[in-house]
């Protein structure tokens, strides 16, 4: 009797892993748009993110109150990573013998943004920007916060993931242009 209890746990645990659902990994797009017209001399240093983004999970605003996370969709890496290399992908390669902009920051948005019609994703970046072999502790060159909002293809982590690196490479642009006036 106590055999026949064993095997019949063993049988529902093993069909119980059988049907949970994988995890789902995503990236950014990290191809280069072409949008940032030629190079500029931008390495990101480091980005932190809030804490509701410090997680792999892809985060969800149902409401102005109210966040969740999706259960399977995670992203590959830590999302502070992969808005660098995105945002690093986007301005080029730095030119030897010019001077280099390092650029430290915070993630405040890196999400779905749920709406009536659908799915937003919204990025808002707090940046500030420093001269090569200065001090992150000195004064800035400058701090701005970047925040660029795109409506995704449809409400599914994939497309909202494309709309996210749509809003980095958006963001890319407004920078670009930001650190050719330092």
């Amino acid at each position: 009797m106590k055999r026949a209890g064993i095997a019949m746990l063993a049988v529902l645990a093993f069909a119980g892993c059988v049907s949970a659902p994988g995890i789902r990994y995503y990236t950014l797009d990290m191809r280069a748009s072409g949008q940032v017209a030629g190079a500029v001399n931008v390495r990101v240093e480091r980005l932190r993110e809030v804490e509701s983004l410090a997680r792999k999970e892809i985060l969800i605003q149902r409401t102005p109150t109210q966040i969740e996370y999706y259960a399977v969709d995670e992203w590959a890496a830590a999302p502070g990573e992969l808005i660098g290399q995105k945002l690093e992908a986007e301005l080029g390669s730095v030119d030897e013998g010019a001077p280099v902009i390092l650029t430290t920051g915070m993630i405040l948005d890196f999400e779905q943004v749920d709406t009536a019609n659908g799915a937003d994703a919204t990025v808002r970046l707090k940046l500030a920007f420093h001269r090569e072999g200065e001090s992150r502790y000195d004064r800035p060159l400058a701090e701005k916060v970047y925040e660029v909002t795109r409506t995704a293809d449809s409400a599914t982590p994939g497309a909202v993931v494309e709309a996210l690196s749509r809003c980095l490479e958006d963001i890319a642009v407004q920078i670009a242009k930001d650190v050719r006036a330092f």
